[in-house]
């Protein structure tokens, strides 16, 4: 269980440290709020205790640690009180007030005016003064669908389908090698959906906090038709991020949008969709006579093919529609886990789920074979998750490849 200072640090790592707006005047407190150490972020949240259950609130929210002794004494439970009769002229009503506790805290809401916040007072060595100002991100963005796989990117510009945040810079583009790891199930270990990724590190904008930057890219990505596969922007994250998926036809796109507070933020896309090209991949099967295909996914422990396995199985259907000649085997792999007869069993049930596609999409059934070899091939350690991800795969194997 995470102590009260390592809840603190973790809650602050996601606050911008920025010239920050004053506190909001309907703020009424007794002592002075030190300006210079006020942080702000324009959407951020905080869960606020209540009487007999949390509440989390979001909209504008500034922090400051106010130094109260001088003024009110060094009894934090009579500094409380002082601070609740200040709150209460000031038009808050208590919603808590817990003097007993340690350390003492009370909760406050304000609706008037037009607003509606929240504020909660902590009372240790300094007032620990937080408030939110419900509300939703000032900022939007629209966001194009991808028109293809394989569209250029240019170094020094923004991916065409996925625009940087309003107010933030370019800082960097690099080419990554390691593959593009995502967790399909929250509880199971992360599958390989492709091979390598473009990522594009931006700077600010100032204010700018996780929870907003990860709202508005969240909601952008699902208008322009992106399905949110992973999403981590809860209270104690400190470093909020997101995973997105676009699929349609052979167009495969992944995409991992996060927030590195305090900075600025990453955008990281992998585009599986041009991996597979069927030139591309009959080039490397004419060059190794066998080519590992990743973004075919099963449900857990079964040969149940995942709907977001649809792009990668359109392009093997793609594959053998432009190379009417050509004939494969599907080779299914997996990792160590389990027993190896099981192992064995469960990539033949799985390659034998892809093949039985293929010939109901019209593939002619003699130009398909199938085997699961179980984990007895494996192309990468089983010690780790990136080991083993790489190991799950199915394989294209170009018959009668290699032999005079």
């Amino acid at each position: 269980m995470k102590t009260v200072l390592g809840l603190l640090l973790c809650c602050f790592a996601s606050l911008v440290v920025a010239a920050a707006p004053a506190m909001p005047a309907y703020v009424a407190v007794p002592v002075a709020i030190p300006s210079g150490e006020l942080t702000y972020e324009n959407y951020g949240q905080h869960e606020f205790t209540l009487r007999d259950k949390t509440e989390i609130h979001r909209g504008k929210h500034w922090t400051v640690f106010a130094s109260y002794t001088d003024k009110l004494g060094d009894d934090p439970r009579r500094a409380l009180v002082a601070f609740a009769s200040a709150m209460k002229k000031g038009g808050w009503d208590v919603v808590m007030q817990d003097e007993p506790r340690n350390p003492p805290l009370a909760t406050f809401h304000y609706a008037k005016n037009g607003k509606d916040a929240w504020a909660e007072i902590e009372i240790g060595e300094q007032a620990g003064i937080r408030v939110i100002e419900s509300g939703l991100p000032s900022a939007k963005l629209d966001l194009a669908p991808p028109a293809r796989s394989g569209e250029s990117v240019a170094a020094n510009a923004d991916f065409p389908y996925l625009e940087r945040y309003p107010g933030s810079r370019l800082a960097s583009t690099s080419d990554k090698e390691p593959p593009f790891l995502v967790a399909l199930d929250a509880d199971k270990e992360p599958v390989q959906v492709a091979s390598g990724t473009v990522v594009k590190d931006y700077l600010g904008p100032e204010a700018l906090g996780g929870l907003e930057l990860i709202s508005v890219y969240s909601d952008a990505l699902q208008k322009a038709g992106w399905k949110i596969v992973e999403e981590a922007s809860g209270v104690s994250q400190g470093d909020p991020y997101l995973t997105a998926h676009y699929a349609k036809g052979t167009t495969d796109i992944w995409a991992h949008v996060h927030s590195r507070p305090g900075e600025g933020y990453t955008l990281t896309v992998a585009d599986a969709g041009a991996e597979r090209g069927a030139a591309r991949i009959k080039a490397e099967l004419d060059r190794a006579c066998k080519v590992p295909l990743y973004g075919i996914n099963f449900d857990f422990d079964k040969s149940t093919l995942r709907p977001d396995s649809d792009a990668a199985m359109s392009s093997i259907l793609q594959l053998m529609g432009t190379y009417p000649d050509l004939s494969v085997e599907l080779a299914g792999h997996t990792d160590n886990a389990g027993k190896p007869d099981y192992n064995a069993r469960l990539s033949d049930a799985r390659v034998n789920a892809v093949r039985g596609w293929l010939v109901g999409k019209g593939v002619n059934a003699d130009r398909i074979s199938a085997k699961g070899y179980g984990d007895t091939q494996p192309i990468a350690s089983n010690d780790s998750p990136e080991g083993r991800a790489k190991n799950r795969r199915v394989e294209l194997r170009k018959k009668n490849c290699g032999k005079g």
